[in-house]
């Protein structure tokens, strides 16, 4: 008996759609190069209900360095480097036990936010917009 390529049971199963290559790699890039480096201040904070001052201003001054140096703008790399220089000069201070303002505290948020905003949308541009992949496994 032949077999008819109308036969039902020879149709393929639908298959779910997945998810984009380029928003693979977006999220990605946001899960492992932005909000990884956060964990040991999850933890800290986790262990001791808070996150020391100190720990914010030495994470302050290596985070904007690590996102600088994966940027592709002059700029936001030289930002970061000023960014990354002032918080070291700040964790030297607060090391020495020299008390700093609130002030000191506010801008290390406002530096980060800023920071973390552009570069995300600076990946968008790259990963989804430019279709550049950020780990090369397949």
């Amino acid at each position: 008996m032949a077999v008819s390529e109308n036969d039902p049971q020879l149709r393929r199963a639908f298959r779910m759609p997945g998810i984009p290559k380029p928003i693979q790699e977006y999220v990605l890039c946001i899960l492992l190069h932005l909000l990884l480096p956060f964990l040991p201040l999850l933890i800290e904070c986790g262990v001791q209900g808070r996150v020391d001052q100190k720990t914010l201003l030495l994470f302050l001054a290596i985070y904007p360095l690590a996102i600088g140096v994966t940027s592709k703008s002059k700029l936001m790399f030289g930002i970061t480097v000023v960014i990354g220089l002032a918080f070291s000069a700040f964790f030297g201070l607060a090391s020495g036990g020299i008390r700093l303002s609130e002030l000191t505290f506010t801008m290390a948020y406002l530096c980060l936010a800023v920071v973390m905003l552009v570069h995300v949308l600076e990946r968008y541009n790259r990963h989804v917009a430019d279709r550049q992949p950020f780990l090369e496994i397949e």
